[in-house]
């Protein structure tokens, strides 16, 4: 690491004495000025130092000027005034006019500079850091982090942008795991921030399904010493942590009504009031809520509060579950590999096989994207060769989750979750299979007769099950002309699952 030096004094033998001081350490990088307006014109032409040595008595503007339009500059950058003269007023005045130390010359000044020096370096050291930190997390939750080109990422994309135009209260909605909380980061990353703080400020995530409702006040606005048993010392809520920044409110669809209405005097008001205090605290911060319950439905059935539905969703995004987004799940599934396996020397070189890739972009993904990441990863560690195999992914068995579709109760107005799907994907285990509905064509018509007596066999035959499932998927398949949307949408059933029961029962696609 390279720390850059300013010497500026009109004293040639004690600037050169400074510089050979400095320039013992190899890490220094040090420039000599013999007057203000070098110093000024190198500050001008974008030559900028971690530390400026600043002689006050010189010819020309002199050292406090040169301070003064240092400060105009350069407000932040450490400058540390030297002068002949020790008194005690002329080191008051160079720390008034905004100096951030004082050498007195032939005082041990040698001593003194190493001492200042030091503690600067580590000062510089310290804000790179922070810099650096900084800079990852903004790329790590930038917008390039979320990654998707399908139709329906490209208007999630088009809405994160207008909430970055002004202090939104953003109400992300979505399926579990489809990445609202890193679309919240990413507001929050990527949005403007006030003149007078440094960088986005604090990034506060409060899970209101993880914290008990008894607790919940207390997490929100904080509490004092002794106001309930338990509290040996004052809290500062989240509120108050987030302000100037942005609070986000995970599963807003779990808090309870009581604290539904003290967060929205809380939001109305921008005010606070700790648990056991009096004392009213003000904060000022973005809003971001998130849920993957159906909150209209909420309000209807008064489980949530209307007007602070009103207040959270003034700006709502709705993210789109994995399976609607088309040729994302390969791009993500890519994404995943080369992410893990970059800095894993021991995985360099795995892929997925052509069979492996299929059978990627088919599932349905039930848990978007963090079961594809999850399950990425996982077949990585599993794979014992560099060709990573469907068996690898772990997608049937025991541990699978039934496909989002296949637990939408036809008709219903929400999602239902049904009891664990049977092998083909298609009604749960110990209970009748949902049948495919039949498609005729206008041009089938006058065959519809002999066409239900070949699907359901003659006379006392019974046809199994099985069997009417085939005939039910060629049929649609061959006369929605190869569509598989198309044929599944006729069916009533997934995409995913049309395309499992095509390979089940080896019909062709192409």
């Amino acid at each position: 690491m390279t720390y850059r030096f300013f010497v500026v004094d009109d004293d040639r033998h004690y600037a050169r004495l400074l510089s050979y001081r400095l320039d013992k350490d190899a890490e220094h990088e040090v420039h000599v000025y013999h007057s203000g307006e070098d110093a000024l014109d190198a500050l001008d032409a974008g030559t900028e130092p971690d530390l400026i040595l600043l002689d006050i008595m010189m010819p020309g503007i002199g050292g406090m000027e040169t301070l003064r339009r240092i400060r105009l500059l350069r407000p932040e950058l450490p400058v540390v005034m030297i002068s002949a003269q020790g008194t005690i007023d002329v080191a008051i005045e160079a720390i008034k006019g905004g100096a951030n130390d004082y050498i007195t010359k032939g005082q041990d000044d040698l001593v003194k500079l190493d001492a200042v020096v030091k503690n600067h370096r580590e000062r510089i050291k310290l804000a790179r850091e922070v810099e650096s930190l900084r800079g990852e997390v903004a790329g790590k939750y930038g917008l390039d982090e979320i990654v998707g080109d399908s139709p329906a990422m490209e208007e999630v994309y088009r809405l994160i942008h207008k909430t970055l135009r002004g202090n939104l209260t953003v109400a992300i909605q979505g399926e579990s795991g489809t990445g609202k909380e890193l679309v919240a980061r990413a507001i929050h990353f990527n949005s403007a921030h006030a003149p007078d703080i440094d960088g986005p400020g604090p990034f506060v995530v409060v899970n209101c399904a993880a914290i008990p409702s008894e607790l919940m006040e207390s997490e929100f606005f904080g509490h004092e010493k002794g106001s309930f048993t338990g509290a040996h010392v004052r809290k500062i809520g989240k509120f108050e942590q987030a302000d100037g920044g942005t609070i986000f409110l995970d599963e807003i669809g779990e808090l309870d009504l009581g604290l539904q209405a003290k967060l929205l005097r809380a939001l109305q008001n921008r005010e606070i009031t700790r648990v056991g205090g009096n004392d009213t605290i003000t904060f000022e911060c973005r809003i971001i809520s998130a849920t993957n319950k159906d909150i209209l439905k909420m309000v209807a059935d008064g489980s949530f509060r209307e007007d602070l539905y009103y207040r959270l969703f003034q700006f709502p995004i709705q993210l789109p579950p994995l399976r609607d987004r088309d040729k994302d799940v390969l791009v993500l599934a890519h994404e995943f590999l080369n992410k893990y396996t970059e800095d894993r020397s021991e995985f360099a070189g795995k892929r997925f096989s052509a069979e492996t890739t299929r059978a990627i972009a088919v599932h349905a993904w039930p848990g978007n994207v963090r079961e594809l990441k999850n399950a990425v990863e996982r077949a990585v560690l599993i794979s014992d060769s560099e060709v990573i195999e469907v068996a690898d992914l772990m997608l049937d068995g025991p541990q699978a989750v039934s496909p989002w579709n296949e637990r939408i109760r036809k008709g219903a107005d929400s999602i239902q979750t049904q009891p664990e799907m049977g092998g083909d994907g298609i009604g749960p285990v110990g209970t009748p299979d949902t049948e495919p509905a039949m498609i005729v064509s206008s041009a089938a018509q006058p065959a519809q007769a002999n066409a239900e007596s070949s699907v359901l066999g003659e006379g006392d035959t019974i046809v199994p099950l099985e069997d009417l499932k085939r005939q039910a998927v060629v049929r649609a398949y061959e006369l929605c002309d190869g569509s598989v949307d198309r044929a599944s949408v006729e069916l009533g059933i997934g995409r995913a699952t049309m395309y499992r029961l095509l390979k089940k029962y080896e019909i062709s696609t192409e």
